[in-house]
């Protein structure tokens, strides 16, 4: 921290704080001086030394024109320190008189008739934000719950709430905490207690916070860069138990679907990727695709007289597509509506993303290439090409000699290997861009064009 964050924190504008420092590195200055080494007019430069002057902190000597000198940066910072604990303490004394004066029944009651209606606020400041979160963390009877997106662990370990938040769960209080894990801010997730639990979420951007079933603050707006001061950081804070309740929904939804912290943090301290995987193994109505598959018309509307003939000829003919079914063939999996070559692409997407995942030292996009070209040809799934120009492409032979209903789709595990893997590397993210055709005049041969990264590549 520099001393003019401090002064500013201390109390002091920028302005002023300014010209404190300025001031520390060489005393006695006259107010044109200021003005110009601060880019201020005259008249502001007079202003703001003033203002100084009310405060005690700067002094003018008697010549024509005045000169200026300041306390030290130090002093300046205790001497401000001092007036806001004399500030606090006036303060926390008028609050003591006025409440002995102030009848518990009539605040009971409108503290009973204003939290039937819901009350909103917007908070700006990172400094005022997490101000609020530590006074929802100390009034949490149940649970509190904490969405930090990617770099919120950073501001949370900045300010007094992550200690409220340790006590917090320490006394019983139900803590949870869901980040996106970033390597630049892993070292202060070691600041939590052991007591909360946490998990990673990927791509996860929003910020929140839920306090029991009642109170919710939710970010508007953070700063892009994650060590800025956040001086314009905005959030909601909505006080309303059935607002709470539905985010509740969501945040438990968002809970189930993260990923447990120990697993998470594999990426980064064994240096592989043991997340779950979840496939998607077909869409539409499993209902109708298995009564198709069973023969079995659409059910009558009305009861139809009972005849043993009928009931015989019907289980039969169920009993023996079923027994179709349950014999050992691919073909028949799809009559369930299961999406082998989805599944197949999903497990190659994986297999492609813990291979990049692995080439993560690598800088040079060029020889990250070759690494994966290397590794796809002495894996054996097949042939690559590659040209430079005039963007990079990679052509890629398929073997799909053997794609019909009755066979595993092998060749969508392959080409999913190579796309998680080039998907992993080169994103919209990095201004990268991955485009993949399969060529009109070789169905088998897929064509991938790596764009943006043309210069790089040569």
């Amino acid at each position: 921290m520099e001393w003019e964050e401090l002064l500013i924190i201390a109390g002091l504008e920028k302005k002023e704080a300014e010209i404190i420092c300025l001031l520390n590195q060489k005393q006695n200055r006259k107010a044109s001086y200021l003005a110009k080494e601060l880019k201020l007019s005259r008249l502001d430069a007079y202003n703001t030394l003033s203002k100084l002057q009310e405060k005690g902190i700067v002094s003018a000597t008697a010549d024509r024109p005045m000169k200026f000198n300041s306390k030290t940066v130090n002093e300046a910072a205790k001497y401000l320190m001092n007036l806001k604990e004399q500030q606090i303490k006036l303060i926390k004394k008028g609050l003591n008189e006025l409440d002995s004066k102030t009848k518990t029944k009539i605040l009971s009651s409108e503290s009973n008739n204003n939290s039937l209606s819901p009350k909103f606020g917007v908070i700006k400041g990172r400094n005022h934000i997490f101000s609020k979160i530590e006074f929802m963390i100390e009034s949490a009877q149940e649970k509190i719950f904490l969405s930090l997106g990617r770099f919120g662990i950073l501001h949370l370990t900045k300010s007094s709430a992550i200690d409220a938040l340790n006590l917090a769960s320490k006394k019983g209080i139900v803590c949870e905490v869901v980040a996106c894990l970033d390597k630049r801010t892993l070292k202060f997730y070691n600041e939590l207690d052991e007591s909360i639990s946490l998990r990673h979420s990927e791509n996860l951007n929003s910020q929140l916070c839920l306090q029991d079933q009642e109170n919710v603050l939710q970010f508007l707006d953070v700063e892009s860069n994650p060590v800025g001061k956040g001086r314009n950081d905005a959030a909601l804070f909505v006080e309303s138990k059935h607002f709470a309740t539905s985010q509740l929904d969501l945040i438990e939804t968002l809970w189930d679907e993260s990923i447990k912290f120990e697993i998470a943090i594999k990426r980064y301290t064994e240096e592989f990727i043991a997340d779950p995987l979840k496939l998607v193994i077909g869409e539409g109505s499993f209902l109708q695709q298995i009564s198709s598959a069973l023969n079995l018309e659409e059910l009558p509307n009305f009861d139809t007289p009972f005849n043993i003939d009928n009931l015989e000829e019907v289980g039969n003919t169920i009993s023996e597509t079923r027994k179709k079914l349950s014999e050992s063939s691919v073909s028949n999996l799809r009559l369930l509506g299961i999406d082998l070559n989805l599944m197949f692409r999903q497990i190659g997407n994986r297999i492609g993303e813990e291979l990049s995942f692995s080439l993560n030292g690598i800088d040079n996009d060029f020889e990250f290439i070759t690494e994966v070209m290397d590794w796809w040809e002495f894996a054996g799934l097949g042939e690559l090409n590659y040209e430079i120009n005039p963007t990079f492409k990679i052509i890629v032979d398929l073997d799909k000699t053997n794609d019909n209903d009755n066979k595993f789709p092998i060749w969508e595990l392959d080409d999913g290997i190579l796309e998680g893997a080039l998907l992993q590397r080169f994103s919209q993210e990095n201004n990268m861009n991955l485009k993949r055709t399969i060529l009109e005049n070789n169905q088998n041969q897929v064509l991938y064009q790596i764009l943006q990264i043309t210069q790089e590549l040569e």
